[in-house]
Formats: C-alpha cells, sequence, structure tokens
C-alpha cells in the first residue's frame, strides 16, 4: 500500500488502558475505619489514551492501540476513547485478561491523589496485534515503556517513517534504559529525573539528562510548572498556573497531550511549555483525568485571563 493511501494521525499512542474509580475523600481512612466518600466517578484512564484525548479534543487527530479485556470494563473504555474522538480500531480485546484497573483516592484538601493499579493479568502484546502498522501514517509516537519490547518495535517503525517519538515515565520500572535511544523527546516526572539521576534539582537533572542527545527533555513540577531543556542545551523554568484544585489525576497525561499538540504546531519550546502547563492546571479544577480536559478555545481564554 502506498504511503498517500495510508490513513494519517497526528499521533499514534500505545500503552496501558484502564478504567479509573475516583472518589473524594475528606480525610483518608486510618486502618480498618469506614468513611463516606463526597463524591466519585468512574472515568476512562491511563497516561497515554488521556494524552491522545487531550490532543483530540484541542483538535488533532488520534489513535491508541493497546490491550483490554472482553468484559464490561473494556467495552466503556473503548466506548469513552470514541466519544472523545478517539480512533480505536486498533485496540486489542483479549477475552483472557481484565481490563486494568485504577483506584484513585483524592484529598479534598489538597485535590493530590493516591492510585493503585490493578492488572495483574497484563500479558505482552503479540507482533500479530500490530498488522495494521502497514497502514498507518504518523507524525508522533507515545509511548509509556510498559511494555518494552513492543515499545521499542513501535519507536524503530515510527523512525523509519520519520516520525518523532515521546516517552512518558512517572516512576523508574523495567528496562526502560533500551528504549531511550529511539526517544526524541523525554517528558518525565520530577520523580522519575531526579531517581534517574541521582541528584536533587530538577535544572541540573534536566542538564545531565539532555547531554543524552534527545531533542528536548522536559521535567514536569506539578504547581510549580516544568523544567525543560533543547537541543541547544539551554536549560529553564516555566512556572506553573495557580487554581482552585479539585483533583491533579492525570494533569501530567494532558500536560503531555498538549505538548504533542505543540509540536505538532511546530512551536518554540518555551511556548510548548506554557501551553501545557496550562491545559494541566485547567485539568485540576475538575475530578478525573478526563473530565477538565479542556478545548482550544478553553485553554485561549484561561491563558488570557491568568496573564
Amino acid at each position: 500500500m502506498s504511503s498517500s493511501k495510508k490513513i494519517e494521525f497526528d499521533s499514534l499512542g500505545f500503552g496501558v488502558c484502564p478504567i479509573d474509580y475516583l472518589c473524594i475523600l475528606k480525610s483518608y481512612p486510618r486502618l480498618d475505619e469506614k468513611i463516606e466518600a463526597l463524591k466519585s466517578e468512574v472515568q476512562g484512564g491511563g497516561p497515554v489514551p488521556t494524552a491522545m484525548v487531550t490532543l483530540s479534543k484541542l483538535g488533532k487527530k488520534a489513535a491508541f492501540t493497546g490491550r483490554i479485556g472482553n468484559d464490561p470494563e473494556g467495552e466503556f473504555v473503548m466506548n469513552q476513547l470514541q466519544r472523545e474522538g478517539i480512533n480505536t480500531d486498533y485496540l486489542s480485546f483479549d477475552p483472557q485478561i481484565k481490563t486494568p484497573k485504577a483506584f484513585i483516592w483524592i484529598d479534598k484538601k489538597t485535590g493530590k491523589r493516591t492510585v493503585v493499579l490493578d492488572q495483574p493479568e497484563l500479558k505482552r502484546t503479540r507482533l500479530s496485534e500490530l498488522r495494521f502498522l502497514d497502514k498507518v501514517k504518523i507524525k508522533y509516537l507515545h509511548l509509556d515503556a510498559r511494555d518494552i519490547d513492543i515499545n521499542i518495535y513501535l519507536a524503530k517503525w515510527a523512525k523509519k517513517m520519520g516520525a518523532e517519538v515521546i516517552l512518558d515515565m512517572g516512576s523508574l520500572r523495567g528496562n526502560f534504559k533500551r528504549l531511550l535511544p529511539l526517544v526524541d523527546y523525554l517528558v518525565v516526572s520530577r520523580r522519575f529525573a531526579l531517581g534517574y539521576t541521582k541528584l536533587n534539582d530538577p535544572v541540573k537533572a534536566c542538564r545531565k539528562i539532555l547531554n543524552q542527545s534527545f531533542k528536548a527533555v522536559v521535567i514536569t513540577l506539578g504547581e510549580k510548572g516544568a523544567v525543560a531543556g533543547g537541543a541547544r542545551g539551554t536549560v529553564f523554568q516555566v512556572p506553573g498556573y495557580k487554581v482552585n484544585v479539585v483533583d491533579t489525576t492525570g494533569a501530567g497525561d494532558v500536560f503531555h497531550g498538549a505538548f504533542i499538540y505543540g509540536l505538532c504546531e511546530k512551536w518554540e519550546l518555551k511556548k510548548i511549555i506554557q501551553f501545557s502547563n496550562a491545559c494541566a492546571a485547567f485539568k485540576c479544577t475538575k475530578l478525573g483525568g478526563r473530565a477538565g480536559i479542556p478545548s482550544l478555545e478553553e485553554v485561549e481564554n484561561f491563558t488570557k485571563s491568568h496573564q
């Protein structure tokens, strides 16, 4: 099939795709204590799927591939992605597994959350599930390094067509270092960056990681914004936005989706970080990783009102 006939997407995402059970608590319960929730919701979750939803809501064309169970939770996850504008033609339904679940408690006072991911039956994606690749053309590939062999396979495929690779890492796990040489944009949490570099300063950590020849390195700092550096070696910090925080769940995931949007628009790095900070802050005003994702008009109005 010629490239002109391929289905084109701004970005394809691959990663874990759980269902989120969210619960706001007045205070965290003590051991063997019973309390009542102030509010609860069920939403689609996962770092990469939520980033793709963000990209779609901002007006770009996104697809997601991954594995879910052939169960009610999997059907819920797929239906939510479809309603949010994501192409799900490449999702794999496995009757031998259960769809991953994330149980999330949110502290009402701070909006910070505790997440427990339940995926005891995780199975590796088979290459036979990726036969669609010869029909697809993308600009950006977004990964989470959880299925490392398939991450590497997809990254090599993307690079062959001239696409760029973005990696999201929230914590040190698995043999992720094998993937790093194929990554163009490393967008990671403070926890990952400090643990990886064994430094206690995000700016110094960013400088150290930049020596590995990434096109850009970004370290997210929550409400403090982000530290970033490009290929020229200049490292800078962009402050975050102050909002009334309801829930921080998915803020980093939304940041990633907004970051890819900025790449699609060919913005300079500092503008991309400012935009991504705004999208992440806007998200924090609502419960869950998906409900607060802004449209392009909403984030533009938000940034104008917070200048």
